[in-house]
């Protein structure tokens, strides 16, 4: 029952991603209903779609940057006030708590390896910033550290019976985000280039 929660989590903090993106889209007007995204269950490749193609090539870097910036912006918005309040409350370890804990804890992991590992392996979301201002990559790293900081401490202060699978869980997470956003990166850098 655990995976279940867990997956269902996952799922609803990449969901909150791909709808900050929409949001921006939206308010720039390449997309008109925000909360319609590409979320597969399988839960690789999620995006913002659909979108206005044609309206979307016509952003500026600057509002290009503040699409890609978005999703991460919600994982922090969502991730760390509510860590903070598990962090500083004592709740029951029931299946509802598994939930909120893993809803915030995975969406700070969805954050760090962007605001780390993407910004080192420069794709995604963060070759926006690279677009429209290389040093903000700078400070972006230093909160990916700080946010990463936040997720031992968070595996620490779990309960015991959940921290080896969040090891794992968060573990695989990283791999597969990190080695995912390279790979979308590089078909879609083949594809403009074609």
């Amino acid at each position: 029952m655990y995976v279940v929660v867990g997956y269902l989590a996952l799922y609803a903090v990449i969901w909150l991603h791909e709808v900050g993106h929409g949001i921006m889209y939206s308010k720039y007007g390449a997309k008109g209903n925000p909360f319609k995204v590409h979320v597969p269950f399988y839960l690789f490749f999620s995006n913002a779609n659909p979108i206005d193609i044609e309206k979307a090539q016509t952003l500026t870097l600057k509002k290009l940057y503040n699409i890609g910036i978005a999703g991460i912006a919600t994982n922090l918005i969502f991730g760390l006030p509510l860590s903070f309040i598990l962090l500083s409350m004592d709740f029951s370890h029931t299946l509802l708590y598994f939930f909120i804990y893993s809803f915030a804890l995975f969406h700070l992991v969805e954050a760090a390896t962007y605001l780390v590992i993407s910004n080192i392996f420069l794709s995604s979301d963060i070759v926006l910033v690279q677009q429209y201002k290389p040093v903000l990559r700078i400070p972006l790293f230093i909160i990916g550290l700080a946010v990463t900081a936040v997720i031992f401490y968070m595996i620490i202060q779990s309960p015991t019976n959940w921290q080896i699978g969040y090891i794992v869980t968060i573990f695989t997470m990283t791999v597969c985000m990190g080695l995912g956003r390279m790979i979308y990166s590089l078909k879609n850098r083949r594809v403009s280039t074609e």
